[in-house]
């Protein structure tokens, strides 16, 4: 078959993408939305070196790990002593807040199941399970700094793979599936809010609430250049039960492969991705007065943004089924919709086996 696209193509294609103004804070569900590409590379990339015969299964852990410091509003650095309104003596606006997260930190684990009906169909299965910590300053008696944590599983995911065009020099794949509402968005904690436990923002809420649906295209070429290519949506749906929906995301991404040896593949990649911010209100954060929202975190206005990442990493295939990748990934331009924290860095580890 005719190869489609030529490795210049895709360069021109990625080239164009990254210089484009990428991403807000995110919530957990969101940040639990890893790449299906990503996840399941050992049964997609490199299922030909493997025998089929005993390869149809795969499995994947995935662990990642993302750190939330210090503001922007716009693309505009915003110190936190600008964005913590000091009380009595400042004029309180819709830019400065009584109570401010300093230090976010989010971590998922998922577990990933795979299965090859034949060489153009695959099935996943995914569930994570997800913990933040947010560290917090507030003008609060008694809530001067305080510290909110959360865990549990997050939004399960099926999907769907078909090949769509497979050459000596290209393959193809699209990727469609179902975001099952299984991460609680019913979270307490205790806040400078009111006295015990109220529900918490956005942000330490484990899942969206809604049925939503993830599609990919993953382009890798075969040839003389190894290089691969995803283009990704998250399609979200209705509202959920506190009546809000979290934002549609979407993003390209690319890496360049090199083979250092037979074993150990490095690469180096720049990615894309616009979310849209939060549809509706969770009403119960919100307090009574002229200024409603107590935290910018709390606000569904200032939710989404853009960020372009740099990113590298590193492929290690120890044996003949088990592969382990490695990855770093550093925003370089980040726009975000009104103050929000911005993201400091992401790291991730992926261990794989073909069974």
């Amino acid at each position: 078959m005719q190869k489609i696209f030529s490795f210049p193509f895709i360069t021109v294609l990625i080239s164009c993408a990254v210089v484009l103004p990428t991403f807000a804070q995110s919530t957990p569900s969101e940040f639990a939305e890893l790449s299906l590409h990503e996840l399941f590379e050992t049964s997609i990339a490199d299922k030909s070196a493997i025998n089929k015969a005993d390869s149809r299964w795969s499995l994947a852990y995935n662990v990642k790990s993302a750190q939330f410091r210090g503001y922007l509003d716009g693309d505009a650095k915003r110190a936190d002593s600008q964005v913590l309104w000091q009380g009595q003596g400042e004029q309180r606006t819709q830019q400065n807040f009584p109570i401010l997260p300093t230090v976010i930190d989010q971590q998922v684990h998922v577990l990933s199941v795979g299965y090859s009906v034949n060489d153009d169909w695959r099935v996943h299965v995914s569930l994570p399970y997800i913990s933040q910590s947010t560290d917090h300053i507030s003008i609060v008696p008694g809530y001067e700094n305080f510290t909110i944590d959360t865990d549990g599983t997050g939004d399960g995911v099926i999907s769907v793979s078909h090949r769509l065009v497979a050459t000596t020099e290209d393959v193809w794949w699209f990727t469609i599936g179902t975001s099952l509402p299984t991460g609680s968005i019913d979270e307490t904690g205790d806040t400078p809010r009111a006295a015990g436990d109220q529900q918490l923002p956005y942000t330490m809420q484990l899942g969206s609430g809604t049925y939503d649906f993830p599609l990919e295209f993953s382009y890798q070429s075969l040839g003389k250049h190894d290089f691969s290519l995803s283009m990704s949506a998250m399609v979200r749906t209705g509202k959920n039960d506190r009546d809000y929906r979290l934002g549609n995301s979407y993003g390209i991404s690319g890496n360049y492969n090199f083979q250092l040896t037979p074993t150990l593949k490095p690469y180096l990649g720049m990615a894309y991705q616009y979310r849209s911010a939060i549809h509706g209100q969770d009403d119960e954060i919100i307090v009574d007065g002229a200024f409603v929202y107590p935290a910018s975190i709390t606000n569904p206005h200032l939710y989404g943004g853009k960020k372009v990442s740099a990113e590298l990493g590193i492929r290690w295939q120890f044996s003949e089924f088990y592969a382990i990748s490695a990855e770093f990934s550093k925003p370089i331009y980040q726009h975000l919709n009104g103050p929000q924290p911005k993201e400091n860095y992401r790291t991730g580890l992926t261990l794989s086996r073909l069974m």
